[in-house]
């Protein structure tokens, strides 16, 4: 190597010259993170639906206003003097009311299933539990076979006690006609076959005559 390239050399190794560009330091994964789940957590919380509205503190009055469409609310602190309301159209109905009578006082087992002691099928009994279900003594349902056929009905069984959620409000608060309000869509009521029956759809009841098979 010649002279005045070994100067060249020795001058750029003192003024730094030679050495190469650092690179860029890297985008901090921490900082990246935080922010990817800062995103991810504003994403879900604006898809997450937004909460039921709460019950009521105490059973609300009948046909009082309520804005807690289909909503069911149970206040079963004495079961035998409890309540089961729904919140139907705009108001509240009772569903279900224990027998709330001095003779019952006590009377009602703490689970629900449980037969009450003392307390026969013809006494009238009935229970409300915080499951939504009210418990009496009740008659078995007797299904129609929908056949077109004319049968003989069978002898009807004795009560039994038994545990059940009210049904839907818009089949048991009264009739319905073709175009009235209802709610929620698609609860069907009336005769599954050889009678008038009614659909939700979209807020109006839809009727239609179901014939009876051949």
């Amino acid at each position: 190597m010649s002279s005045w390239k070994r100067v060249a050399v020795v001058m750029a190794v003192l003024c730094g010259c030679a050495s190469p560009k650092p690179a860029p330091a890297p985008e901090s994964r921490a900082s990246a993170s935080v922010s990817d789940h800062e995103d991810a957590g504003t994403e879900a919380a604006s898809s997450a639906p937004a909460p039921a509205p709460a019950c009521p503190s105490e059973p609300p009055a009948e046909l009082s206003s309520c804005t807690q469409h289909g909503q069911r609310c149970t206040y079963a602190e004495h079961p035998e003097c409890g309540t089961i309301s729904e919140c139907y159209l705009g108001q509240w109905y009772v569903r279900a009311r224990g027998s709330c009578s001095p003779q019952f006082e006590g009377a009602c087992p703490r689970k629900a299933g449980d037969v009450p002691a003392g307390a026969s099928a013809r006494s009238g009994i009935v229970c409300i539990y915080p499951e939504g279900v009210a418990c009496a003594y009740r008659s078995e349902r007797i299904q129609y076979e929908c056949s077109g056929v004319a049968r003989a009905l069978p002898p009807p069984a004795p009560p039994t006690y038994r545990c059940e959620a009210p049904g839907p409000a818009a089949c048991e608060l009264g009739g319905f006609q073709q175009g009235g309000p209802c709610e929620p869509n698609g609860v069907a009521c009336g005769a599954s076959c050889c009678g008038l029956a009614g659909v939700c759809v979209q807020g109006e009841w839809q009727l239609e005559m179901r014939p009876c098979p051949p």
